[in-house]
């Protein structure tokens, strides 16, 4: 990506969700899937169908598919969340019950370092790209029912992680002492600094940094960084602070 090719991804193989069921199953444990949004990814829909099939041969065995209808940050979020309510004990319904009520108030606000990659994948014209490069713009994204939205451009970083950081003390409401995420694409150094702009603006969040991986990075290309947070408070909330 360095060298400006486009890399290509492919949706897990059946073989592989096969081996995971199975690894499970004979450790006695149930799964909870939390997947990448279907709309950017065909993984939910292959996933489903061969869970369906799988439990009709081993009806016992509880298997659940949970569309995280967002990124990779939001599903790490949701996944955080599942895991403190195991290890609390809670039952297997509760937890699957109020993760997928938490993948509808979980919101992503993102930008890339540059256009470039919009322009290769198709989501912005490349007149728009050469001209954003020229003029310092920034693309500012988020995720809604259609997928990857672009939702204005703005000149200058400084100025579109202002505008994110508005959007998230605006965006959690009364919900402060949460868990914030940030996510980059092999840009630590300016997620640590919008990390230190959401500290100051949410003194009571907790804000943890994750590196996005190589499926999205495909799709966003390099140098880029986001947020992801809850809108409202979850019936029950509590999340691995370590």
């Amino acid at each position: 990506m360095k060298k400006g090719n486009v890399p290509k991804t492919s949706q897990v193989s059946p073989e592989t969700v096969l081996k995971v069921l199975d690894n499970s199953r004979a450790k006695g444990e149930d799964i909870i899937y939390i997947a990448l949004t279907s709309k950017v990814s065909g993984t939910v829909n292959v996933a489903e169908a061969i869970v369906n099939e799988y439990l009709l041969n081993y009806p016992d065995m509880k298997i659940t598919v949970i569309d995280s209808e967002g990124g990779a940050g939001g599903g790490a979020l949701l996944t955080l969340q599942a895991l403190e309510m195991a290890k609390q004990g809670m039952d297997y319904e509760t937890i699957v019950s109020i993760t997928q009520e938490s993948t509808k108030h979980i919101h992503y606000h993102f930008t890339l370092d540059n256009l470039k990659w919009l322009v290769k994948s198709g989501r912005l014209p490349k007149v728009a790209g050469a001209t954003g490069d020229a003029l310092s713009i920034k693309p500012y994204l988020s995720i809604n029912d259609t997928g990857i939205y672009l939702k204005r451009l703005v000149r200058g970083k400084d100025r579109i992680y202002k505008r994110i950081v508005q959007d998230v003390q605006k965006g959690v409401g009364d919900f402060t002492d949460q868990l914030i995420g940030i996510s980059h694409v092999n840009d630590l150094e300016n997620a640590q600094k919008l990390e230190n702009l959401i500290k100051d603006a949410l003194f009571e969040a907790t804000v943890q940094i994750f590196e996005v991986g190589a499926l999205l990075s495909a799709h966003l290309g390099l140098g880029g960084v986001g947020v992801f947070y809850y809108d409202s408070k979850p019936e029950t909330y509590m999340y691995l602070n370590s």
